[in-house]
């Protein structure tokens, strides 16, 4: 299954709930992608589960109809992915998002043409000699005529030769500079500022020395920070998923979120005297390779109705499918129990 497939599957089962009266729900929206995503697609993984959430995809569900084949909308989603993620990543998701809308699959790259052998050749090599050798020829023809009564005896008739060969060399002369100056004015300056030549595909320019325009930032440094914004939705994902799994008692999937180290933080026991679990509000606070610390704020919703809230701090693991929580940290109370 390519990444068009991916997403005109995801598009099938949205509608397909939709229909059947089921709400979009986020996080199950999240668990969907991650069952389509095939083994060459899980480095897409967190784009998807980052596009699922965003303002972008909840306003082109909402619509009706739902997810319309519109261009439009297909170019706002790709922006809100370019901003997180890197290149290569946004470039597949183009294929994903013309699925994900029912748009027409894309053709592949256009291959730069390369230059035929029977291509014309540049304009100052096909224009320059041959105008100059059709004047010659021209004016070569008439003085080879007006030569031929030379060879005649009588004075008229030499007189009439050299006359003829003088005018021969100052028309010829005439003719070449005109034809000089023609090409002059016809042919690009290559002297000029503007001119460029044609390049080699991925060769590299340099910038004159009166260019004005800022240099863009190094590549590597957006390629890192790309990189720190996937492992931070990855992880904030992670946690999220986490606590619905608890919330829902589903201990098993819970258990697959947290590395053995955190285990006595979720302790499956404890979450039952709650009627519900949440945390929101996570945001980072730091990142070191692949590891990305967050702090939320957990919510506990009691089964008379009463709720409390408390701050905590999570150690997640993204170089892991999914990432784990290697740790969590308690706070403070931020709200008492009421």
């Amino acid at each position: 299954m390519n990444d068009y497939a991916l997403g005109a599957n995801l598009r099938r089962q949205i509608l397909s709930d939709l229909e059947r009266g089921l709400p979009l729900d986020g996080r199950r929206l999240q668990a969907l992608v991650g069952d389509f995503c095939g083994q060459s697609q899980l480095a897409l993984l967190p784009a998807l589960k980052y596009l699922v959430l965003s303002p972008g995809f909840s306003s082109a569900a909402s619509q009706q109809p739902a997810l319309p084949a519109d261009a439009r909308l297909q170019l706002r989603l790709q922006q809100e992915l370019n901003e997180v993620f890197a290149a290569p990543i946004c470039a597949r998701m183009d294929a994903v998002l013309r699925g994900l809308l029912g748009l027409q699959e894309a053709n592949g790259p256009a291959q730069p043409a390369s230059p035929s052998p029977s291509q014309p050749a540049p304009i100052a090599s096909q224009n320059e000699p041959p105008l100059e050798e059709e004047v010659l020829e021209e004016y070569d023809d008439a003085y080879e005529e007006d030569l031929e009564p030379a060879a005649a005896p009588g004075g008229s008739n030499g007189l009439v030769a050299v006359l003829s060969f003088m005018a021969g060399v100052l028309v010829v002369g005439v003719g070449g500079g005109l034809a000089w100056l023609l090409l002059q004015t016809t042919l690009p300056n290559s002297n000029t500022a503007d001119t460029q030549r044609p390049r080699l595909p991925g060769e590299l320019t340099t910038p004159s020395a009166d260019t004005t325009t800022a240099e863009a930032p190094p590549a590597p440094e957006l390629s890192q920070q790309a990189s720190n914004d996937a492992a931070a939705a990855q992880a904030i994902t992670s946690v999220e998923q986490l606590y619905n799994d608890l919330s829902l008692g589903n201990i098993q999937a819970a258990r697959q979120r947290f590395s053995g180290e955190a285990a006595d933080q979720f302790d499956p026991a404890f979450f039952r005297q709650f009627q519900r679990v949440s945390v929101d509000q996570l945001r980072t606070i730091g990142i070191n390779g692949s590891e990305v610390n967050l702090e939320g704020v957990v919510t506990f919703v009691y089964p008379d109705g009463t709720s409390q809230s408390e701050s905590r701090q999570f150690t997640v693991n993204t170089s892991t499918d999914p990432a784990l929580i290697t740790g969590s940290s308690f706070g403070q109370v931020t709200r008492g129990r009421q």
